[in-house]
């Protein structure tokens, strides 16, 4: 049918066309094709957009840096006092633990034998005390004791004294009125003689009054001797109660001595167990030490140490405990290149690797602080610490809400200016020329 058609429509030409040319005719039978004129209009209207595009649209320009979620505000440093060999470990990274909780532990083995050590040395000098304090007081009683005896034995020896000496007084004064009384007799008869030859006075009586005088006599020379046995009994009891004194006093002298050396040995007891609780005190301490603690309540950000047999020294630190109950903060480094352009307060996008972007978006956040000082990086050279706060602390993923946890790593991409498509298009042509300029 189509062939029909041509050849009905090439047999029968209007009448006007018959002076065209057959090429002509031809091009008038068979029109030009539009798909050129589609390209080229669609190229227009590409052009015409990429341009707009490029001029109106923006890109960001960002400085990227790895961090750690950790708690905003200081974090406090864990570090043993002694050198010490780690026994156990007894937390992980991003633990949250409690203030006071043990971390880790040293080998305490040296520590626990030389407590134990002490221990029994300070029983055995306790006891020693108790027992020479008993034999102090016991010798202070004795001392006492002793004074009283002979305090009560030279009071008797004095009574007895003074009785003899009451004696002896008496014997002389019987002595003296003896004499008196045989002086007087004497006399008597004396006087009595004459009369006698004269025949006044018989012989018998004078003879009564001799014998009297003999008797007299007599009692004169008993009372002599019972004063002089009087006056001897008072010189041995004297010196009896001399010796007894001096006795006394050697035997006071003796159990000063004794006193002196148990205040000497007491006091010598005292000051090696004051010495021994002093380093029973030192050896606690320093088992105490042995237990590394945690010195607030928070989330372990970093643990380095490993491994039980690890050697620490004394100021290394082993861990860092961020507080708990603050807001977490994303904190990471940047080169000083980079940290130059970022200012606080710039918007930030951060990337989870625990949540891929891909799947679960991007967390929006700002900078919040960036460290006054750099500080040297053994990747990254001299660097800068940016702490960046966190719009949200959660992720809605599919009707569930997935909240971060400190210590989970992420990137950070803050935005440091934005720039049109087209300046960034251009940036090469324009260092080629500034290249070629030069």
């Amino acid at each position: 049918m189509v062939t029909a058609r041509k050849s009905s429509h090439h047999h029968s030409p209007p009448a006007e066309n018959e002076d065209w040319s057959p090429s002509l005719v031809s091009v008038l039978d068979h029109p030009a094709s539009t798909l050129p004129f589609k390209l080229a209009l669609g190229g227009i209207i590409f052009c015409s957009l990429f341009m707009s595009w490029a001029w109106f649209g923006k890109v960001d320009e960002v400085s990227k840096g790895q961090g750690k979620l950790i708690p905003k505000g200081e974090t406090a440093k864990v570090h043993p006092v002694e050198l010490g060999k780690i026994d156990h470990i007894l937390v992980k990274e991003g633990e949250t633990v409690q203030a006071g909780q043990v971390l880790a532990k040293f080998e305490t083995e040296v520590e626990t034998n030389e407590i134990e050590r002490l221990k029994q040395l300070l029983q055995v000098g306790q006891l020693e005390l108790q027992q020479t304090q008993t034999l102090l007081d016991k010798a202070y009683l004795e001392a006492q004791k002793q004074a009283e005896i002979a305090r009560l034995q030279a009071q008797a020896q004095e009574t007895v004294i003074v009785q003899a000496r009451l004696g002896a007084a008496t014997n002389e004064q019987i002595l003296a009125q003896l004499k008196g009384d045989a002086t007087a007799q004497k006399q008597r008869l004396q006087r009595l003689e004459p009369l006698v030859t004269e025949g006044a006075f018989s012989r018998e009586q004078i003879f009564t009054l001799e014998q009297s005088l003999r008797d007299r006599q007599r009692s004169i020379i008993e009372s002599r001797g019972n004063l002089q046995k009087a006056l001897v009994e008072v010189d041995h009891l004297q010196a009896d109660l001399r010796q007894k004194q001096a006795e006394a006093q050697q035997q006071q002298l003796a159990t000063q001595q004794q006193i002196r050396q148990l205040q000497i040995k007491l006091t010598e007891l005292q000051a090696k167990t004051t010495e021994t609780q002093s380093s029973l005190a030192i050896a606690k301490a320093k088992l105490k030490h042995q237990y590394l603690y945690a010195p607030i309540a928070g989330v372990v950000l970093s643990l380095n140490v490993h491994q039980r047999g690890e050697v620490l020294q004394p100021g290394q630190t082993i861990a860092e405990i961020a507080p708990q109950g603050n807001p977490l903060v994303l904190t990471t480094k940047l080169p000083s290149s980079e940290a130059g352009f970022v200012k606080v307060g710039m918007p930030v996008k951060i990337k989870l690797d625990a949540f891929p972007y891909q799947d679960y978006g991007v967390i929006k956040g700002s900078v919040l602080s960036i460290s006054h000082d750099s500080k040297p990086d053994e990747r990254l050279g001299q660097v800068y610490r940016v702490d960046i706060s966190l719009a949200q602390a959660v992720i809605n993923y599919k009707g569930q809400r997935l909240k971060v946890q400190a210590g989970q790593t992420g990137t950070a991409e803050i935005i440091t200016k934005q720039r049109r498509v087209a300046d960034v298009l251009f940036d090469p042509i324009k260092k080629l020329q500034g290249s070629f300029a030069l």
